[in-house]
């Protein structure tokens, strides 16, 4: 189910209801831009507090343009998951004193050219949403009666030329009709707001209401003594715009108050985003980072992370090509997990994809993350167990405890992100140390095509004529070790920056800076 501004209101209630019949939700989202170049390439030595630092520095430019949810609720008499999938189109808003900015890359649109993507939904529907620090700051302004005046003032000339015309309508509705009522058609959350007050303060005899039949008009009554005739409490003027300022935000809030588990594909940059468009501004700690997103989703599981630890029990020959998302979903839905196939519990769509159904569809996306989710968990229960055999999700979720809150980490020092714990300790192979013997400064690019024949390495300059090199593995490791032992280029040994070390070394700099210092002053004299 597509949703955009069009179907919100209508679309959440039903949203709400699956939720709350869902034993997970699987979740994916697409993005306006990625971060490319040479600063974001992802290094073996990059620790998760490194490469979160480097983000967090340009988050500003990412926003999620498009969110996918599936709801997946289990029926035991017949031991299927039954998934509904929404998929959500997000637009940045404009309004008071909040003006949300994002960037498109011309290769990003490319991209998103060649999915597909709808970029008229995006622009002309988007849902708009707020982060709780952007939300604090409404509030705060309609506690000090002030967001109204903000509002008027910055209205877009069209919606000042339309405020003026519902005015004109009801004051030539007072002149000319006797009609106890009347009705102004006002889609737009804001304006709305702005026009219940307008009308109140200009006509002060009349009453407005909100319409019982459709939220979008207004009702207007010609006198305040007409029985039953009450204008709609302020106060609840006030939360209507602020559900329609919210948008997609309330999905965000009813996903952390149900505390429901929540499976995603390669989680990282997911969940720094997420923290930037829906909590607020990165905080400078990591670990303030990670609390913060831990507090509002305590259950998150990674596929990407469970697919790379249970790959390592599967012969080469029986596993899927790589754990992308394409691969693992085409590896569990065309039944090449033979072991599973028995046993596998039914999955189905309540509502069915196109047939032209592409991947990079947030909505079809999730329902694959889903997919894997259910299939990768039976497959832990199975192996917890000693024997396959049908499993519930209560089973699934009991022993993927040990993979809960652990976000995969692509191509880094730790290999993965704890959001509950502390991040596990490095994980990579001890670092090597490059010594030139002859050159007298180092060529990177060099020294990487020449070790780089022997596995995945990155390499990191360590002064004029040394280098840190990290491994990929400890194969790779052993093998440079063991093909430059007899190098007359270079010099290459197991890298130890032990705290003794650095002690000893510093202590020998310093002793040997004062003998020269002492050596120099006794010659001046």
């Amino acid at each position: 189910m597509e949703v955009t501004n069009e179907n919100f209101d209508e679309e959440f209630d039903n949203f709400k209801s699956d939720l709350k019949k869902a034993c997970f939700v699987s979740f994916d989202a697409e993005f306006n831009a990625l971060l490319s170049g040479d600063k974001f390439k992802h290094r073996l030595f990059d620790t998760n507090e490194e490469r979160y630092n480097l983000i967090k520095n340009d988050a500003d430019q990412l926003i999620m343009t498009q969110v996918g949810l599936t709801m997946f609720e289990y029926h035991r008499d017949r031991d299927r998951y039954k998934a509904k999938s929404y998929t959500f189109y997000l637009c940045p808003q404009s309004f008071s004193e909040i003006d949300q900015s994002f960037v498109f890359l011309a290769s990003t649109l490319k991209f998103l050219r060649r999915h597909h993507f709808d970029f008229n939904k995006f622009i002309y529907g988007g849902v708009p949403y707020l982060s709780k620090a952007e939300e604090a700051v409404v509030r705060q302004n309609l506690k000090e009666n002030i967001l109204f005046n903000q509002l008027t003032r910055t209205l877009q000339m069209d919606d000042e030329k339309l405020l003026q015309d519902y005015c004109s309508e009801v004051s030539k509705w007072l002149i000319r009709s006797n009609d106890g009522t009347m009705y102004l058609n006002v889609p737009n959350h804001i304006l709305r707001y702005v026009t219940h007050i307008e009308v109140r303060m200009r006509f002060p005899n009349v009453v407005t209401t909100n319409s019982l039949g459709d939220s979008k008009k207004i009702l207007i009554y010609r006198n305040v003594n007409v029985e039953g005739a009450i204008s709609t409490p302020r106060e609840e003027l006030e939360n209507n715009l602020l559900d329609g300022l919210l948008g997609f935000s309330r999905v965000i809030a009813l996903l952390a108050e149900s505390q429901k588990p929540i499976a995603g594909h390669n989680l990282f940059i997911d969940t720094i985003i997420l923290h930037n468009q829906f909590i607020g501004p990165l905080p400078n700690k990591y670990k303030d980072f990670k609390k913060n997103v831990h507090n509002m989703f305590p259950v998150l599981y990674d596929t990407k992370y469970l697919s790379s630890i249970m790959a390592k029990k599967l012969p080469h020959n029986e596993c899927w090509k790589s754990n992308a998302l394409q691969d693992l979903y085409e590896f569990f839905a065309e039944r090449k997990f033979m072991k599973l196939h028995m046993w596998a519990n039914e999955i189905e769509l309540s509502r069915p994809f196109a047939p032209n159904q592409t991947y990079h569809e947030a909505g079809w996306d999730s329902y694959c993350t889903g997919f894997c989710f259910i299939r990768l968990a039976h497959w832990v229960a199975c192996e917890n167990r000693g024997n396959f055999a049908t499993v519930g999700p209560t089973e699934k979720l009991k022993v993927l405890k040990p993979y809960c809150n652990k976000v995969n980490v692509i191509r880094g020092a730790v290999q993965y992100m704890n959001f509950a714990e502390d991040d596990p300790p490095r994980f990579r192979p001890q670092l090597l140390h490059l010594m030139l013997l002859k050159e007298n400064s180092i060529n990177v690019g060099k020294v990487a095509s020449e070790l780089g024949a022997y596995g995945s390495i990155d390499i990191k300059p360590y002064g004029n004529k040394a280098a840190l090199i990290a491994t990929g593995s400890q194969q790779v490791a052993q093998k440079i070790l063991k093909e430059f032992k007899n190098s007359k280029e270079y010099k290459i040994a197991l890298y130890s920056h032990s705290p003794a070390k650095r002690v000893a070394l510093w202590s020998g700099a310093l002793i040997t800076g004062s003998i020269v210092l002492y050596l120099l002053h006794q010659k001046l004299r």
